[in-house]
């Protein structure tokens, strides 16, 4: 794809993130609340209950929490090449105290027990991380897909530092699975922030920043 067309592409995404994100917080919401949607909350419980899962693009996602602190929560983010493949774990994406994102993270293959691939085959698959004809809440399909979008180059990046974290702890501890190791449970993260990434990309585009 053509740098401009990356950009335009990034463009639309980044308005597709706010406008998903503001019809929440307009109805008092937030991307956990809107997740929830009234139910009980239970550590470790899948919101929703049966996931999210795609039916023409097979990307799943499902909201849980179990950290505390600085976070309310994260969505852990599968692919699959088709309906029947396995599934794999791509990214996690956590939110902050208000429900907003806050960064990416990827986890070690015993954290969600799912069928491993290497970097260059996840980032093959970053483009199929849509959730366009989900049947989960519309705002939250449309800003993770839009987040998967304007994200997709520090995703690269992020699943690559994965994979060279296991290659550094399999050195350092030679006949040991890394990937089974539980002291290797967050393996690489990067912060999702959103007003300076939109800031970055208006002067990208050559919109002055008093400009609506």
């Amino acid at each position: 794809m053509r740098a401009n067309a990356i950009l335009l592409e990034r463009a639309e995404a980044a308005t597709n993130i706010v406008a998903a994100l503001s019809v929440l917080e307009n109805a008092g919401q937030n991307l956990v609340t809107c997740l929830i949607d009234g139910a009980p909350f239970a550590t470790l419980a899948h919101y929703p209950a049966d996931d999210v899962i795609d039916p023409e693009s097979y990307a799943q996602y499902y909201f849980h929490a179990h950290r505390g602190g600085y976070e309310s929560g994260h969505i852990h983010c599968f692919a699959r090449y088709a309906p029947a493949a396995a599934l794999t774990h791509v990214a996690a994406l956590s939110l902050d105290d208000t429900g907003r994102p806050a960064r990416f993270f990827t986890t070690n293959l015993w954290v969600t027990d799912d069928h491993w691939l290497d970097a260059p085959r996840l980032i093959n698959l970053l483009p199929r991380m849509v959730w366009q004809n989900a049947p989960g809440p519309e705002p939250v399909n449309r800003a993770l897909t839009a987040l998967f979008i304007l994200y997709r180059r520090e995703l690269a990046s992020l699943l690559r530092r994965r994979d060279k974290k296991l290659a550094q702890w399999a050195a350092k501890y030679p006949g040991q699975n890394p990937l089974a190791d539980e002291r290797l449970e967050i393996l690489s993260s990067v912060a999702v922030n959103l007003p300076k990434t939109l800031g970055r990309l208006r002067r990208q585009l050559g919109v002055a920043d008093n400009e609506p």
